[in-house]
């Protein structure tokens, strides 16, 4: 039987914190939650996560910076950045500087699970 897969939460927003904590959960996924970009680097560049959901707008470092240092870092992990912000240049940015994908909120949830299996696959 194979590991679970690790799974790295930062948002500030305990509603969606919860949220996804609880459908990770079901869905068979081992999760760590962070509620700012400090935490997240930290937890983010010990490199013991699959895949990282990045919320773009948190306290400490914005979800962005927390990329470029991990980058910086020679760190690969997939990350999927979550933002509120209804801007296309935030979406374009958060691509070109190594993101895997791009999610608004709110978001549905069935929706985010499916493309996290994609970039786990992958």
């Amino acid at each position: 039987m194979s590991e679970k897969k690790r799974i790295l939460i930062a948002d500030d927003s305990e509603t969606v914190t919860s949220l996804l904590l609880a459908a990770l959960h079901s869905s068979g996924y081992e999760v760590t939650v962070t509620a700012d970009g400090i935490e997240a680097y930290e937890a983010g560049k010990t490199g013991e996560f699959d895949l990282v959901i990045l919320d773009q707008l948190m306290p400490g470092l914005l979800g962005l910076e927390v990329i470029d240092r991990w980058h910086e870092e020679g760190m690969e992990t997939p990350v999927i950045v979550l933002t509120g912000v209804d801007d296309d240049r935030t979406a374009v940015e958060s691509l070109d500087r190594g993101a895997v994908d791009f999610v608004r909120k709110p978001f549905r949830m069935p929706e985010l699970i499916a493309r996290i299996r994609h970039h786990l696959q992958h």
